[in-house]
């Protein structure tokens, strides 16, 4: 039986001359990660562009409820500022105690709280490629449970 992988990321502040190849790179990595684990995925990518987008709750109750408080463990992307992902991780480091590898493209600029935190079960590591991502989270998650 796979593992359940929740990958999160930011959607509400990524730039809109970034969303497009940001996404398409979180897709391909999902893609490829899903041949290892239950890939669970979050709500509202393109909803906003509907007639019926999700309402915040919608969002929370599937995000947290759905998916973090489902997962064995999470990936989360922190290239772009996110308070939603910060939650979702609080959630999965602190109050869950699943496993967390944050990364963010070496270009990037992380916050020092997100750098700081110094649970055993989370880990931050900057990226050049897509591939560091995916063999880092399997080396990482492969070993749990």
């Amino acid at each position: 039986m796979k593992k359940k992988l929740y990958i999160g990321c930011s959607l509400t502040l990524l730039p809109n001359n970034k969303k497009e190849e940001f996404l398409k790179m979180i897709s391909k990595i999902k893609k490829e990660l899903d041949k290892n684990f239950e890939i669970l995925e979050f709500l509202g990518i393109n909803d906003l562009e509907t007639t019926h987008p999700y309402t915040p709750k919608e969002i929370y109750d599937y995000d947290i409820r759905k998916c973090v408080m489902k997962a064995d463990c999470m990936l989360a992307f922190c290239d772009y500022p996110s308070i939603g992902l910060g939650y979702e991780m609080a959630t999965a480091v602190e109050k869950l105690g699943i496993p967390v590898l944050a990364v963010a493209h070496k270009d990037q600029i992380v916050g020092r709280i997100i750098r700081g935190i110094d649970q055993k079960n989370f880990e931050f590591r900057y990226y050049d490629s897509i591939e560091e991502i995916i063999d880092k989270t399997i080396e990482k998650f492969d070993k749990i449970m």
